[in-house]
């Protein structure tokens, strides 16, 4: 494996980041359920996309960039991550966000204006394929003005940014090794625009090798799609020097629980929501977690996670979104 510390990486978060044991929830599940708190990720409102912009600011950085540049929904957990690690690291931040200017700022879209985010807004039914280009516009406006721009990506996932999951995977395996516990059996975790999930898988296979990987898909964007997600994943492996490659049906890849679709929200996704907070004090976010969350239930009920398994929920951040209105 290429040492990761061969890469870049801009300080911005707080870890490691708490694991947790959920006795509450393993006892109502019967199982024994842990979660990894990368919610407490310490930038902004916290989440996953600060692993993966360690990597992607300091490359930002490297190639002498003065803005960030980057796209979402209203209320996406990314850009906010992504317009708060630009001001940490100096930099000006624009953000490209799908639909119309809301009536009242609320979430984190009232976060992104507090943190002085220029932001335009493309009301698209193809956003994920027109944002690309309108991102590479802006950047050569900028470039006009004599700005140097970074494009950051959806969901900060391409390989570079997926090497933060790498890390994380690292991360996990000390934690589990210090406190004297067995690696889980099953870790669950969010599968949207893909990044988080490929290193996972990745820094798994090298660390945690016995361990199944189950994504819970919240998209039907191509993002999702499984020969998407197999690429990747293997690119990602191949950056981190991880001599393995993996094919569609290699990937645990549930895509039961996107409910209506992506951003809206779904019944087992809120009913997980209550559930969680309540017998947790653990707050999910209605467009992932939520439905990660209802996933990892169902997917025990249907007995493909068996009774009495060890089992590590990552929870990705994003529960502001609640404040949404």
């Amino acid at each position: 494996m290429t040492p990761l510390s061969l890469f870049p990486r801009q300080s911005l978060g707080c870890f490691p980041t708490p694991v947790q044991p959920l006795l509450r929830m393993s006892h109502e599940l019967g199982i024994e359920l842990s979660v990894k708190r990368d919610d407490l990720s310490g930038l902004a409102a916290g989440g996953n996309k600060v692993r993966k912009l360690e990597y992607l600011v300091a490359d930002a950085i490297k190639q002498g960039a003065t803005v960030l540049i980057t796209a979402g929904a209203i209320q996406s957990n990314h850009v906010l991550q992504t317009v708060a690690a630009a001001r940490k690291s100096g930099l000006r931040a624009v953000a490209v966000l799908h639909g119309k200017a809301p009536e009242k700022p609320s979430g984190n879209f009232l976060f992104n204006t507090l943190l002085g985010a220029e932001i335009h807004y493309l009301d698209s039914d193809r956003f994920v394929e027109d944002v690309i280009g309108y991102m590479a516009r802006c950047g050569d406006d900028l470039t006009k003005q004599g700005e140097k721009a970074y494009i950051v990506p959806v969901g900060g996932s391409n390989a570079l940014g997926a090497l933060g999951y790498v890390e994380c995977a690292r991360e996990l395996a000390e934690q589990y090794r210090g406190a004297g516990q067995q690696p889980p059996e099953f870790l669950v975790t969010a599968t949207g625009s893909v990044g988080t999930y490929a290193g996972l898988v990745a820094g798994c296979a090298y660390y945690w090798p016995e361990t199944k990987i189950a994504g819970i898909v919240v998209t039907t964007n191509y993002f999702a799609q499984r020969e998407n997600v197999v690429t990747l994943t293997n690119e990602t492996a191949k950056l981190a020097g991880i001599p393995r490659t993996w094919t569609a049906d290699d990937l645990n890849l549930k895509y039961d629980y996107v409910g209506p679709g992506y951003g809206i929200r779904s019944d087992a996704g809120n009913k997980a929501i209550d559930r969680l907070a309540r017998a947790e004090g653990i707050f999910l976010d209605p467009t992932y977690t939520g439905k990660v969350f209802a996933g990892l239930i169902g997917e025990v009920e249907k007995g493909a996670i068996p009774k009495n398994s060890r089992v590590l929920f990552v929870h990705t951040g994003g529960s502001t979104a609640l404040l949404a209105t």
